[in-house]
């Protein structure tokens, strides 16, 4: 079981609401935290690549 979402500062309720309003504002705030999610997972991605990328030369060097 997750945490509940803390409330938006000013009274604005949880993100969740706030998204479930639809209004072209609180969608493009979604969107955004969408993105900025995708682009930890990108770089994540990468990094890890490249960690077995050098794991599997190392160990091709050392024998």
């Amino acid at each position: 079981m997750s945490a509940p979402t803390p409330p938006a500062p000013h009274g604005a309720g949880s993100r969740t609401e706030r998204w479930a309003t639809l209004t072209p504002e609180a969608l493009e705030d979604e969107i955004e935290t969408n993105r900025r999610g995708e682009r930890w997972v990108l770089v994540a991605s990468g990094v890890g690549a490249a960690t077995t990328a050098l794991a599997v030369v190392l160990q091709a060097v050392t024998r």
